[in-house]
């Protein structure tokens, strides 16, 4: 773990548990999460991870002639559609103008084949700037890049709304000066752990470079860059090509859980880089939420890591009676007796259990409601827990 981060961020507490986490284990043998950029640290690939060069990628393209069907599940995902050009987004297009005011400016959203711009209007001046990438495949936000600076859009696109509301972070109150009203500038190492996670290949060689990203994640955001993969089976079809892609189902529970944090952050994430008590925002982190449920464990348990309920290759599946199965592999149904393996049988419900016990609630201002991934019994009617 990274001490001076910790001390920057002035997490006193945290210190005592970094001889852990420097060894992702303690004296028991019980692993635990880590901090994303000490993933970075460690030999091959891990997500967001920006050391291998552009030519070591060679796209989805290349991953379809094998894994058609599995490429083409893929790119209907929410993960593939994380990040696109305004020009690529038929609905933007198709929708026209989108208006927006508050009480000090009004904002129009003009998309257009070549150029899709955002305006604001106050009661003497006018201030614009071209939208470069949209982030998100359900609400999105604009990222702009004006005078080599990138700026998150104060205002973002909610279809549950059906339009335009303040993007999650901004303050409600508008900005005291119209040069403000656009958005918020963003830090290069923020932008490039943005573009990092809506992103393939957005920095290469260690440098961000996001104009020759791939937009969305894409097969190589997560088994790593292609190009010995693709070569060894070329030059020998026969052969297994084993170790020239990672393959992120056989990875312990935690560093599985971990795989996935690098985007939807690590428990470790949360307490280095976020702020300690974020309220019921903290339930769009779903790594960190997951391993606060008590049958998480000690070390993890293999039968509810993220990959274990969701399959990354295949759209969300929003039905909450398709999870029973995934319960019943860690408890007994109704007609079968506890074992070594087996927690007894729920008491109140034999199905949709994921709807007791991991509820939807609402976070203010996004306009959409999240599952929590802190697995525990919950009363009905209660409020969100911390």
């Amino acid at each position: 773990m990274n001490l001076r981060s910790i001390k920057l961020l002035g997490i006193g507490l945290f210190v005592a548990s970094c001889a852990i986490c420097v060894a992702g284990q303690d004296a028991a043998g019980a692993k635990f999460s880590m901090a994303t950029p000490d993933r970075w640290q460690a030999a091959g690939w891990w997500p967001t991870k920006g050391t291998p060069s552009f030519g070591e990628y060679v796209g989805p393209g290349a991953c379809t002639k094998c894994h058609a069907e599995i490429a083409a599940s893929q790119q209907k995902t929410p993960m593939f559609n994380a990040a696109r050009f305004p020009s690529d987004l038929a609905h933007l297009q198709q929708r026209g103008r989108l208006s927006f005011s508050d009480e000090t400016y009004d904002y129009i959203l003009s998309p257009g084949p070549s150029e899709t711009k955002i305006s604001v209007k106050d009661k003497t001046s006018t201030v614009s700037a071209t939208v470069g990438w949209v982030f998100g495949a359900d609400a999105q936000t604009y990222v702009l890049e004006q005078n080599d600076v990138f700026l998150e859009s104060r205002l973002s696109y909610y279809p549950g709304r059906g339009g335009l509301d303040i993007t999650p972070g901004h303050k409600a109150a508008a900005p005291s000066h119209i040069s403000q009203a656009l958005g918020d500038p963003i830090d290069h190492e923020t932008i490039r752990r943005c573009f990092g996670c809506h992103s393939t290949a957005s920095t290469v060689s260690g440098k961000f470079d996001p104009e020759h990203a791939m937009l969305g994640v894409t097969c190589e955001a997560c088994h790593g860059p292609g190009l010995q993969h693709v070569t060894a089976k070329e030059t020998e079809p026969d052969q297994s090509a084993a170790g020239t892609m990672l393959n992120p189902e056989r990875l312990s529970p935690v560093d599985s859980v971990d795989f996935c944090g690098a985007c939807h952050r690590t428990p470790v994430d949360v307490a280095l880089f976020m702020p300690r008590h974020m309220g019921i925002s903290s339930i769009r982190l779903q790594p960190y939420r997951l391993e606060r449920s008590l049958c998480w464990g000690a070390s993890g348990d293999p039968r509810i890591t993220c990959m274990a309920c969701h399959d990354p290759h295949e759209p969300l599946v929003r039905d909450s009676t398709a999870y029973d199965a995934k319960c019943l592999k860690c408890h007994a149904g109704p007609d079968s007796p506890p074992s070594a393996n087996l927690e007894p049988a729920c008491k109140v419900g034999t199905k949709d259990c994921v709807s007791c016990h991991m509820p939807k609630f609402e976070i203010p201002n996004v306009h959409a409601t999240f599952t929590d991934h802190f697995i525990r019994v919950v009363r009905p009617g209660a409020k969100f827990q911390e």
